[in-house]
């Protein structure tokens, strides 16, 4: 069988890269013509070691970046998440700026030209998070049998590069799914709890708050990003997304109830340019190797989001090998490192059967102080530990009623005077508390 014209190609681009950096492979093999007999080729390569690495350091790497061997690829459907490449020893950090606050303007307002105005900057750290390395071993006794012939020598390639490169690209897109997964699992995304849309009806109402979201994603608002919820510091953030960035993930089994065209008169918008924002998952939950789920992303039907919500870059990916004398094998390694977060700052939006559950750990009040006339009221807010955390329910408990009463909805604690004293007013939720000390007053 005569050589394919794509591994011809890449072979003698690596003979070619030989010449360029004078090393001594160019000089022992031969420039491969479509009548070049294998045997000419392999036979140096097989006596001499020193060529036989120089060929497999180039092997691998060279046939990739080519593609013009034949070989099977995943492709990646969520690849275009993934964003700019981060650089080598960089700990990465977003940083948001929200709008500047407009003021009225004061013709008389001279104190205004000295005055401070500093912007409103937030700050999501963000670091490496992912390094993994790829082996294959490739013994003598396989190189032999993959030089008896052109057709062997391709699948033989075929199937180094398939092995290394698919299992990269394959946990890249598990990696990437994950991301939504855990997000659900800890709160830490905006959330709209909606039924299965398995009948016609509930398909309608899915899409009616998914037009409604792709809209609202436009305007600028504090709505749907995850800034507050997390208990971030200062000012909402303020966020939009321009149309072209939305980006819709669902399920497979949610989508194929859905019509496309349906889909797409939703979004107002072609279908054709739909399919290149909404993407088809079979699910969001990640397993191990073994195939054991780790993160239970079951409840989760779509996300819609602004793409830049992924935070994904990659900081290398590269091919290490050496040859072990010791048994007569080469050792191959695709290396590849990468950041995988979400952020804080970009619209997103989960949609899922129910609620996830987030243990509150600590309770804090704004106010341990207060003081309140009768028939009046005072309200203090209550932040959690973590700040997305739910569960179990708040609530709010006055000492002495005759005194004050409390009351709870939001996070709000509400207490009214009744009569002069002084009493206290927990704040409980399971075994954790927090106490408020209530003086009223007389209301003469």
């Amino acid at each position: 069988m005569p050589i394919s014209k794509g591994l011809m190609k890449s072979l003698n681009e690596i003979r070619q890269t030989s010449i360029e950096n004078n090393t001594l492979y160019a000089k022992q093999t031969v420039e491969i013509t479509p009548d070049t007999d294998i045997g000419s080729f392999s036979g140096p390569l097989l006596e001499n070691n020193d060529l036989m690495n120089e060929f497999m350091n180039v092997l691998v790497k060279r046939i990739i970046y080519t593609q013009l061997v034949n070989f099977k690829l995943f492709n990646n459907p969520l690849k275009f998440l993934e964003g700019e490449q981060m650089p080598l020893g960089a700990i990465g950090q977003e940083i948001f700026i929200n709008p500047a606050e407009g003021r009225k303007f004061d013709v008389d307002d001279f104190a205004g030209l000295l005055a401070k105005y500093e912007a409103d900057v937030k700050v999501q750290y963000q670091n490496l998070n992912s390094d993994i390395q790829y082996p294959t071993t490739i013994s003598r006794a396989k190189l032999k049998t993959a030089f008896s012939s052109w057709a062997n020598l391709e699948e033989f390639i075929n199937g180094i590069s398939q092995s290394l490169y698919n299992g990269c690209y394959i946990d890249r897109y598990n990696f990437t799914k994950s991301l939504v997964a855990q997000a659900y699992r800890d709160n830490t995304a905006m959330l709209q709890v909606i039924e299965n849309p398995s009948t016609e009806q509930k398909a309608k109402d899915f899409l009616v708050k998914a037009r409604t979201l792709y809209l609202n994603f436009q305007e600028p608002s504090s709505d749907y990003n995850a800034w507050r919820k997390v208990g971030g510091y200062g000012r909402d953030v303020l966020t939009f997304t321009d149309p072209e960035d939305i980006v819709l993930l669902i399920r497979n089994d949610i989508g194929a109830f859905l019509d496309v065209n349906v889909l797409a008169q939703a979004f107002n918008i072609d279908s054709a340019k739909l399919l290149g924002r909404v993407k088809y998952v079979k699910d969001f939950s990640c397993r191990d190797k073994r195939g054991n789920v780790t993160v239970d992303g079951s409840k989760i039907l779509a996300i819609m989001c602004d793409k830049n919500w992924f935070r994904i870059k990659n900081q290398e990916t590269t091919m290490d090998e050496f040859y072990n004398a010791n048994n007569r094998t080469w050792q191959m390694y695709l290396n590849d490192v990468n950041m995988y977060r979400y952020s804080l700052f970009a619209n997103c939006m989960i949609f899922a059967t129910e609620e996830p559950q987030v243990t509150i750990t600590g309770l804090t009040v704004s106010n341990q102080n207060v003081t309140v006339k009768e028939g009046e009221q005072v309200t203090v807010t209550v932040s959690t530990t973590p700040g997305q955390a739910n569960t179990p329910e708040i609530t709010a408990t006055s000492k002495a009623n005759g005194t004050a009463t409390a009351s709870i909805s939001n996070r709000v604690v509400t207490i009214e005077g009744v009569a002069a004293g002084n009493t206290t007013v927990n704040v409980k939720a399971g075994n954790v508390t927090s106490t408020i000390n209530v003086n009223v007053q007389s209301a003469e």
